[in-house]
């Protein structure tokens, strides 16, 4: 359609346009920075065998939670862990041109007025080496999504639009199969999994209704994306192990899953920078 096809064009115009550094970044390959977090976990262990072990001195009195809701992270300077962006497009067709290859970012829309559940899973990975924060993993998630909702059918109907990113933690504390996730009744598997939901909207389209939007914003820590605190109170690990777990390479992987109904295309980035302490 004449429409879609023009909306596409500006989005494909916006990508092409300048942008700040963070807005311009990509992750490599999923699978490949799951290979290096691998290779660096080893490298890891070896270097915590063969290095002398030291400890810093109590400067100043503990706060507690009651006093600063955080008493873990209190006072201790943000540290600058890095960042993951990944890209996931829906659209009608997602033929390549001939000779060209097909994009696996490109997600195909169900015809409306049928409504399209989506998963793209593990579109960008990093790995944080051993001691990269003491207690907790913080998260600036920013969206930037441009979509477009139209209805060419003859009878009003509800759209919907719902983007839902996942964080996938993965740890090799987690990897006990006598640990069990008391959220899910089942070992962890090596992982927990981080839902923050992005953008939820709902409403009712007259026929001939047309509209196209682009929506940012950033959702930054508040709880944090994970801390010994929730390791141990609502995961269940002993306060060993939720100290190790930050002792040893964390991989954050990131899937994007949602729905849309009457939406007619779609550009969807999250890029999440991590802070810790």
């Amino acid at each position: 359609m004449i429409r879609s096809a023009l909306f596409l064009a500006i989005l494909a115009a916006s990508l092409a346009a300048p942008a700040s550094a963070d807005d311009s970044f990509r992750s490599p390959p999923a699978a490949d920075s799951m290979a290096a977090g691998k290779i660096a976990g080893l490298r890891a262990d070896r270097a915590e065998r063969t290095a002398a072990k030291s400890g810093a001195a109590v400067t100043a009195a503990a706060v507690t939670v009651e006093e600063v809701g955080d008493a873990d992270s209190f006072g201790k300077p943000v540290k600058w862990l890095g960042l993951l962006s990944g890209f996931v497009g829906l659209n009608q067709d997602c033929t390549p041109p001939p000779g060209e290859p097909g994009d696996p970012s490109c997600i195909t829309l169900n015809p409306a007025p049928a409504p399209t559940n989506f998963n793209a899973p593990d579109v960008a990975s990093i790995t944080l080496p051993g001691k990269s924060a003491e207690t907790l993993l913080c998260h600036w998630q920013t969206p930037i999504v441009s979509f477009a909702i139209a209805n060419d059918t003859l009878s009003a109907q509800t759209a919907n639009f719902r983007l839902t990113p996942r964080y996938r933690i993965q740890s090799e504390v987690l990897d006990d199969p006598a640990l069990i996730n008391p959220q899910t009744g089942v070992p962890f598997a090596g992982s927990i999994e981080t839902v923050l939901t992005a953008y939820n909207r709902t409403r009712v389209v007259e026929p001939g209704y047309f509209e196209n939007e682009t929506i940012t914003g950033t959702r930054m820590c508040i709880g944090g994306l994970v801390t010994q605190r929730a390791l141990v109170e609502q995961y269940g690990l002993s306060p060993a192990l939720a100290k190790k777990f930050f002792r040893k390479p964390i991989t954050i992987t990131l899937s994007i899953t949602g729905n849309a109904r009457m939406v007619e295309a779609a550009n969807i980035n999250f890029g999440t920078r991590f802070t810790g302490d």
